[in-house]
């Protein structure tokens, strides 16, 4: 006898479902403690898997360059792991791969983060080996050499790229080319070519030292065991002198006009629209970031669907903000069919315009709060992505249970408040304009917008 199959539920897909409140985030606090060099630890058990994520964060960035050495940070940082004094190049690169140890140095206009992620049962070993490379780097000048070498190429590369070359004139026409924030974080070919060892061995001998430093463990470890065992490991760091970050001059007010860099032949012109943004601290960033959300900062924000889907002119037109110790850069960029690159410079600045003018619609505003908390437990799924969040946390100064509030934070912004960030922060009238590409038949055009400067490709490849 067969049973009646109960009726199924009938669906009005003339509506999308109900989004679910925002899951909550619950971290576990930190165990915290200073070794006797001074280093600074925060450990988190996170024993999902046997695997540990450990960040070394530093207040050293590319604002501390020397004058004329621009991009010193950066190769000072891609050169721990080019030997050691007991150990070469190649035999460090051995010994990581003997341990299955990922190693990776990422340097920033805020701070220097040297990352790490090893199984738990190597952890001691990794650590050990980590303290080499950061305490005890050699800094041979023919591993030096080498490092300027390919960075050289990669700025040859860069250059033949519209849309680096964009950015790199966007950031120096808003900051201007003697602030650390108008300059490329790797430094300019002329300043790269000045770099040699013993340059990268004063950055290191002066930089490089445990008081300032943070060291952070997330993973399967217990986080009170921890101090015995990285007092002895990390006792060979030298204490020095004590390091705080240093923040760069606040931005000047950035000219306004038009930077054309004509490049013959390019089928598609790179367009950049921007200035000065905001700061990480700023108590305006959550209703700034939500402003961000509703203008471009989404694939249903309001410069993609116009440029994109009402228009047709473009792949993707976003907008984007970093917010760092000092107010980081907020710019507009697209890369467009060359033909319409007038148009598309008026339809984006016509965007800007109309976010300062009227509070975002309700819908909009709820997308863009959606977007933004929803998917916020995924960046805390593994060791390393909890780590990375409390590497930003260390770098400017959040409180400790800053992402369990964020939901919250953005939560609570209103449709008034974007409107007032807008029409403080969004101001085209004031700001710089950069378009790459084969540009020199729309100059006539593209001067209503402003001033033009013309910059030709071969002079910008010099640099």
């Amino acid at each position: 006898m067969r049973t009646a199959r109960a009726a199924p539920a009938r669906i009005d897909r003339s509506r999308p479902p109900e989004l679910r409140p925002a899951p909550a985030i619950r971290l576990p606090r930190y165990h915290r403690s200073t070794l006797r060099n001074g280093l600074r630890v925060l450990a988190v058990r996170h024993d999902d898997l046997p695997q540990v994520a450990v960040d070394l964060v530093l207040p050293v960035s590319t604002s501390n360059d020397p004058p004329g050495l621009g991009g010193l940070a950066v190769l000072t940082a891609r050169a721990l792991t080019e030997g050691t004094r007991t150990k070469s190049a190649q035999e460090v690169a051995e010994a990581f791969d003997e341990l299955g140890v990922s190693f990776a140095a990422e340097v920033g206009h805020d701070a220097t983060v040297l990352t790490l992620d090893c199984l738990a049962s190597v952890l001691e070993d990794a650590l050990r080996l980590l303290v080499e490379v950061v305490a005890e780097p050699a800094f041979d000048p023919k591993e030096v050499n080498r490092l300027r070498d390919e960075r050289l190429d990669e700025i040859a590369r860069g250059m033949d790229e519209p849309r680096i070359v964009a950015n790199l004139r966007l950031v120096e026409s808003i900051f201007g080319p003697d602030h650390p924030s108008g300059r490329p974080e790797g430094g300019w070919k002329e300043d790269v070519q000045r770099i040699d060892a013993e340059a990268a061995r004063r950055f290191h001998a002066r930089w490089y030292t445990p008081r300032g430093a943070t060291l952070l463990l997330v993973g399967d470890l217990e986080p009170r065991e921890l101090p015995g065992l990285l007092d002895s490991l990390f006792g060979p760091w030298s204490a020095g002198g004590s390091v705080e970050a240093t923040a760069p001059p606040e931005p000047l007010v950035p000219a306004h006009g038009v930077w054309a860099v004509q490049r013959p032949g390019s089928p598609q012109s790179e367009i950049r629209i921007g200035g000065v943004g905001i700061g990480r601290s700023d108590p305006d960033y959550f209703a700034f970031k939500v402003q961000n959300a509703i203008l471009g900062g989404l694939f249903n924000s309001r410069i993609n669907m116009n440029l994109r889907e009402e228009k047709g002119w473009t792949y993707g037109a976003y907008t984007r903000f970093e917010a760092r110790r000092r107010r980081g850069p907020f710019y507009a960029t697209t890369a467009v069919d060359a033909a319409v690159t007038p148009d598309a410079v008026a339809e984006m600045l016509g965007e800007m315009e109309r976010v300062r003018k009227s509070r975002p619609r309700e819908d909009e505003l709820s997308l863009a709060k959606n977007a933004l908390t929803l998917s916020l437990p995924r960046l805390f799924e593994t060791p390393g992505q909890v780590a990375a969040q409390m590497s930003e946390q260390v770098v400017y100064g959040l409180p400790e249970d800053y992402w369990e509030g964020y939901g919250a934070a953005i939560s609570r912004v209103t449709a008034r408040e974007v409107l007032r960030v807008a029409r403080r922060y969004v101001r085209p009238e004031t700001w710089p304009i950069v378009v790459a590409g084969d540009v020199e038949s729309h100059l006539s055009k593209l001067a209503r917008f402003g001033d033009v400067t013309l910059e030709d490709w071969s002079t910008v490849r010099a640099r």
